[in-house]
């Protein structure tokens, strides 16, 4: 069993070669022609699956097993091989999916004509082994939308639809959710166990979420009394009631009182109004008084002649001219 234990991937891509020429033709269905291995459309579909077989390796690679179960899929679908089956039954396994991963190696045994005593003997080994240690673990995990990995391996969002067969022995549980405190959790699971793991996650203290929006934009904006910015403000802030203050020069200031909630998100809009200004503060109202003190100056002297003034001195006292008679 060493061969496939030790590398299995390896395995899986030493015997990816035969795939172009050392294949079974594909059976058609009942009642159609056998399609010719040599046409264009074989051709072309053979090509297609090396692609997608190509891509399926790529995502096991990097550990995107369900993405790879895909890509496998499609490649047997366009072109049937037992290079591939063993490739659908490595990314089964590894996705923790071991009735499927059993179902299929057993099928790349009994399609593979080419197969060695020495490989036959490996996966019969591997699906023994499968049998005898597997288990299933279940989860609930609340709230629902928590991303859980097993070992690493992200598994999906809470609910899962199905329990996930895992081999017997110690595993790593991680929970992660957005504002909660994440949850990590080591548990051992015993062959032919069905282990249900449940975990409800905590919000954190700054779980809710305040969108201020002010006008003008030069408007500065003070939250519980301390200046957060100007004209926009969108942070997480601790749920509960909050005082906002709004102030900028030449409007008048203005305060709200908002209250977020738990995992939330509250939106506030505030247009501030100008203040009034007086008239004894515009520059051409003082311009026209100053206009207007002018003329009446004028005025009065020309409406109000200088009544002649005796002069002392000798002889018929002089007189002056008046403004009117110059």
């Amino acid at each position: 069993m060493g061969s496939i234990r030790r590398d299995a991937l390896g395995l899986a891509l030493f015997l990816t070669a035969p795939l172009t020429f050392a294949q079974p033709r594909r059976m058609p269905p009942a009642g159609e022609a056998p399609t010719d291995a040599a046409s264009p459309t074989a051709a072309f579909q053979q090509a297609e699956a090396r692609t997608h077989f190509q891509t399926g390796v790529q995502h096991y690679q990097a550990g995107r097993f369900t993405e790879a179960i895909a890509e496998f899929q499609t490649a047997h679908r366009l072109f049937a091989s037992p290079t591939i089956l063993f490739n659908l039954a490595q990314a089964f396994r590894s996705d923790g999916q071991l009735s499927s991963a059993i179902t299929t190696f057993r099928r790349y045994v009994s399609e593979n004509p080419r197969i060695t005593p020495t490989q036959r003997d490996d996966i019969e080994g591997v699906i023994r082994e499968i049998e005898a240690t597997r288990a299933v673990l279940s989860f609930e995990v609340e709230p629902a939308g928590a991303e859980i990995s097993l070992d690493g391996r992200v598994l999906g969002t809470s609910p899962l639809p199905r329990g996930v067969e895992v081999i017997s022995g110690s595993h790593e549980i991680a929970i992660t959710l957005a504002l909660h405190e994440p949850s990590s959790q080591t548990i051992n699971v015993h062959a032919h166990e069905r282990r249900l793991f449940q975990t409800n996650l905590h919000p954190v203290d700054l779980n809710a979420r305040l969108v201020v929006n002010v006008q003008p934009a030069e408007a500065e904006i003070t939250l519980d009394g301390a200046p957060v910015g100007h004209g926009t403000y969108d942070q997480h802030v601790l749920p509960g009631p909050h005082q906002l203050a709004f102030a900028a020069p030449g409007y008048l200031p203005r305060s709200e009182s908002v209250t977020v909630r738990t995992l939330s998100e509250e939106s506030v809009r505030v247009t501030l109004d100008a203040r009034a200004v007086s008239l004894f503060t515009r520059w051409y109202f003082w311009a026209a008084v100053g206009g207007v003190i002018a003329v009446g100056a004028t005025l009065a002297v020309v409406l109000n002649p200088i009544e002649p003034t005796a002069i002392p001195g000798n002889g018929t006292p002089q007189s002056v001219q008046s403004v009117l008679s110059w």
